[in-house]
C-alpha cells in the first residue's frame, strides 16, 4: 500500500511539473516576428509599444482620465476591537475633511466640530527623506481646537483624543500634536 502511494504521488507530481511548464516560446512568437538576416544569422524583431510622453506609460496602460483626484489619508480607528490605521481618501486634505473621515470612522463623535488647527515651527531640522531636493526640513508641531468633543462609541475619550492628535500629526508630518477641548 505504501509503494502504491508513493507512485500514485511521484504520478501527481510529474503531471503538475508537466502541467505547470514555461509555455513561452509560443508567447515569444506571437509577440515578435523572427527574421533571418542574409549571413544566415537568425534576427528576432520585437515591437515596442508606443508610451505617452508626458507619463512615461504605455499607451494601453493610461489612467483613467474621468477618475476623480483624491488624497489618501490615514486615520486611526477601531478595527475589530483594537485601535488601527485606516488608509482611506478625501477629495482634499484639510482639517475639516480629516475631522469628518474621525467622525465617520467613529473614532470621535458626530457632536465634535473643529475650532482651529494651526503649526508652529520649533526652529529645529532633521534629515530629508530620500527624493527630497531639501537637505533637511524644518520640524513642525500642531494645536489642534475642538467643541462639543466626545469620544467614539468603546473608547474613552483619553483614547480618542490621542487617535486624534496622532492622526493629525501623520497626516500632516508633524513631530507632535496637541488636542485641546473648549
Amino acid at each position: 500500500m505504501k509503494k502504491f502511494i508513493a507512485m500514485l504521488m511521484i504520478a501527481v507530481t510529474v503531471l503538475a511539473v508537466v502541467g505547470c511548464g514555461s509555455k513561452s516560446k509560443e508567447e515569444n512568437e506571437s509577440a515578435s516576428e523572427t527574421l533571418i538576416a542574409p549571413d544566415g544569422s537568425i534576427v528576432q524583431e520585437t515591437t515596442q509599444e508606443e508610451t505617452n510622453p508626458e507619463n512615461g506609460l504605455p499607451l494601453s496602460k493610461q489612467p483613467d482620465p474621468n477618475a476623480p483626484v483624491v488624497d489618501t489619508v490615514v486615520v486611526y480607528a477601531i478595527v475589530n476591537g483594537n485601535m488601527s490605521q485606516v488608509m482611506d481618501s478625501v477629495d482634499k486634505l484639510t482639517e475639516e475633511s480629516l475631522l469628518d473621515k474621525l467622525i465617520e470612522l467613529g473614532t470621535v463623535g458626530s457632536s465634535t466640530k473643529l475650532v482651529s488647527f494651526n503649526t508652529e515651527e520649533t526652529g529645529e531640522t532633521q534629515e530629508a527623506g530620500p527624493g527630497s531636493s531639501d537637505k533637511t526640513i524644518s520640524i513642525k508641531n500642531g494645536v489642534l481646537v475642538l467643541s462639543d468633543f466626545s469620544a467614539g462609541k468603546g473608547l474613552d475619550e483619553e483614547t480618542a483624543k490621542k487617535a486624534v492628535a496622532d492622526t493629525f500629526t501623520l497626516n500632516y508630518e508633524l513631530s507632535g500634536c496637541t488636542v485641546e477641548i473648549q
